[in-house]
């Protein structure tokens, strides 16, 4: 019988169907509404906004250090009523031979679902006190000509394109679109062309909150409120290879960002209004 589980087991992890993970609580940051965030080295940078009433007036990144678990810094971007952070990725260049920290790809819905446009900001550190200042600015096609809703964007790890990814127009798929990443150039405003790739998986009946990647694979996690997922996708394929419900681990309810800490993947959830952030390691 011994047997018998074990090879069940083996069967349905290779289905995707495994379920085992181990978490770690990191830190938590007091900040209103979170979005989106990634890290470079220790430090951790998260988008919070919001731009529904009653309390439309916030919009700011907070600094943590992982390592220490500790808040460094909050800096008050000011409020854009039509703002909605939907994803943020370092990329491995710099503005500057000379800057500390590399450049910061900042994906923006604008209401409703018509203008859509990603901010690349320079960062500058002094101590702990950070300034955040849009460098170059990607205009990409309206997400309704290109049949999705509620973009987000990051890009490849090659350096060279830069993925989309959004709903279908009927809310059932959740639909990826390569595109070549335009080259940066300090002050400039460029456009988009057409996808280069497409493919498409099952969605959830939950938000789609945001992705990263790593070695091929897109790490996306979906939910809000009454339950919420870690979904993994290989790129090469257009498939999804895995799935675990948060809920089962005594997680909260809705992630709001995906990155990878060195090798270690971590998820930041919302609760309550502040960030709470986690290591996930997938057994």
């Amino acid at each position: 019988m011994r047997r018998l589980l074990v090879a069940l087991a083996v069967l349905l992890s290779a289905a995707g169907y495994a379920q085992d993970i181990a978490t770690r609580h990191i830190c938590s940051i007091d900040r209103r509404y979170p979005n989106d965030g990634d890290c470079f080295g220790d430090l951790f940078f998260q988008f919070h906004s919001q731009n529904q009433e009653p309390e439309g007036d916030f919009h700011g990144v907070s600094v943590a250090n992982l390592k220490s678990g500790k808040t460094l810094a909050f800096t008050d971007l000011g409020f854009n009523e039509n703002f909605h952070n939907s994803s943020l990725t370092f990329v491995r260049r710099k503005a500057c031979l000379f800057d500390r920290l590399p450049l910061l790809y900042a994906s923006e819905n604008y209401a409703p679902n018509e203008y859509y446009k990603i901010h690349v900001y320079r960062i500058k550190r002094s101590g702990d006190a950070f300034s955040f200042d849009i460098v170059q600015t990607i205009e990409m096609p309206s997400p309704d000509s290109l049949g999705i809703l509620y973009p987000h964007a990051i890009p490849d790890e090659d350096g060279k394109h830069l993925w989309i990814e959004g709903y279908s127009q009927d809310k059932k798929r959740t639909v990826f679109m390569l595109f070549d990443l335009p080259a940066f150039k300090s002050g400039s405003t460029v456009s988009m062309g057409e996808p280069l790739r497409r493919f498409d998986i099952k969605r959830k009946k939950v938000t789609d909150q945001a992705y990263c990647m790593r070695n091929g694979k897109f790490y996306q996690v979906v939910g809000v409120k009454r339950e919420a997922w870690l979904r993994v996708v290989d790129i090469a394929t257009g498939t999804l290879e895995r799935e675990v419900l948060f809920n089962d681990h005594d997680l909260p309810h809705e992630p709001e960002a995906v990155f990878f800490w060195h090798d270690q993947l971590c998820v930041s959830f919302s609760v309550d209004g502040r960030a709470e952030v986690y290591t996930v390691d997938l057994l």
